[in-house]
């Protein structure tokens, strides 16, 4: 069974054809993270609300959504490589924004974590469909920009989250909270999860405009669905260091991400209205990495460099670290804390490259479930144990809530020195895995 019998249909798609699909994919991205990261604004106001500690925090915000986002990642991941994309992803939608409307609805610690948990299952179809679909739509020396401004997204929304919640919370704390028929009064941090969620099951309509896959049957064969195991045993050692490294690097992210917020307001007194407005800069500046990502890795590509996608983020690794100990470890001043924020969330966007190279390194037809093991792996690590190891070290190293900069400092070290490691050995394992699907897309003729 030929698995490279499905070809690339990109010729067959204009070019604003093309644009449109990655601008809904995006848009999409933005709603997913919106509702995503809107509750690292709401730390304390939930911690009061429902008298949980930072450590069950970070399983509200980090475990319980990557948690699930993760045991569903490689299911999803099958089920968009058989069936339509477009139900897939409508259904995914629709879940995560209800789940996101449920967690405004929760009155205890286990209510919010099931509905984390609701948010985490939807969202895991969003990134196979759209890897697969940009992946088939986009020829290759452009994959990796197409997927890059797909990425964009994550900082779009985490930006509008906090920017807009922000003023949102602080607007329903001035009016006391919401009453809503049937449901009774609500929380500002409540209300802030039901006007965040809401939209979404509109835009779940937007997956009926995008195309779908061809009905090819080699999709659906058992022979593709045999192959994907001995494709991962092959290139297990490209895998294990390339998506370790991401997901390595999606620690310190998430754990920037999750606490930056509570450090504004602990360390430096910052009002959470001010704490949106500057997070929601800060977090935009991403969209540089990603946009860097893109345009050095489809040249470094083009150019014959087999490891171009995982260059940048090398080279980047050891300012991520610099950065980290400056700006949260000994600053005392919020605007150096800030200007190290802002420079550190491009370079951590800039290992974004290496989910393209791996579509790239992969068959058409299992392009899906490799995707979701990526961002299976990725956001497995970088969600639980990102906010969880800076939470651990906030509560049982330094042991007073306000040290929680420091603790990002340490966790970020730490972490960079192994993604580092990573990356130098996935360099040769990324060169081979290219060389071999080169190989047999010419032994088979396409």
């Amino acid at each position: 069974m030929n698995l490279r019998k499905a070809t690339e249909n990109h010729d067959d798609i204009s070019a604003a054809r093309q644009r449109y699909i990655v601008g809904i994919l995006l848009l999409m991205y933005v709603f997913a993270y919106m509702d995503r990261t809107i509750l690292s604004l709401m730390v304390d106001p939930i911690k009061h609300s429902l008298r949980i500690s930072d450590i069950q925090f970070s399983l509200v915000h980090g475990v319980a959504f990557g948690l699930f986002y993760a045991l569903l990642g490689l299911p999803m991941g099958w089920i968009v490589d058989r069936f339509s994309k477009r139900w897939v992803l409508f259904w995914g939608i629709f879940s995560w924004s209800a789940a996101t409307v449920s967690c405004g609805l929760a009155r205890s610690f286990p209510a919010l974590v099931l509905s984390r948990f609701g948010v985490g299952a939807g969202e895991a179809t969003l990134v196979p469909v759209a890897y697969t679909t940009i992946a088939r739509a986009l020829p290759k020396h452009r994959t990796a920009m197409g997927i890059a401004i797909f990425s964009m997204g994550s900082v779009t929304g985490a930006a509008l989250a906090i920017g807009i919640g922000g003023y949102l919370i602080a607007w329903l704390t001035r009016i006391g909270g919401v009453s809503l028929p049937l449901v009774g009064h609500l929380e500002p941090w409540q209300g802030v999860f039901l006007v965040v969620g809401a939209p979404g099951i509109l835009v779940a309509l937007l997956a009926f405009t995008l195309p779908d896959a061809p009905r090819d049957q080699s999709h659906r064969s058992a022979g593709a669905s045999e192959a994907f195991l001995p494709f991962v045993i092959k290139n297990r050692a490209y895998l294990f260091f390339s998506v370790g490294g991401l997901s390595l690097t999606t620690v310190i992210a998430n754990g920037m991400n999750a606490w930056m917020p509570a450090l504004l307001m602990r360390r430096y007194g910052l009002p959470v209205s001010e704490v949106g407005l500057v997070m929601s800069i800060v977090i935009l500046n991403g969209i540089f990495g990603f946009a860097a990502s893109g345009y050095f890795a489809d040249r470094l590509f083009k150019a014959g460099h087999k490891d171009g996608h995982l260059l940048p983020v090398l080279i980047c690794t050891p300012f991520i670290i610099l950065l980290s100990i400056v700006g949260f470890y000994f600053s005392t001043d919020v605007r150096l804390t800030l200007i190290c924020a802002a420079l550190l969330l491009p370079l951590l966007s800039i290992g974004n490259a290496i989910a393209a190279h791996v579509q790239l390194s992969t068959p058409p037809a299992l392009r899906g479930r490799l995707a979701a093991l990526t961002v299976a792996a990725q956001h497995f690590t970088g969600l639980t144990l990102g906010p969880l190891l800076v939470a651990a070290v906030t509560d049982h190293v330094f042991r007073n809530p306000i040290d929680v900069g420091r603790s990002m400092a340490v966790v970020a070290t730490g972490v960079g020195l192994l993604s580092g490691v990573f990356y130098l050995a996935a360099r040769k394992y990324a060169r081979a895995a290219i060389q071999r699907m080169e190989r047999d897309e010419i032994g088979h003729g396409s």
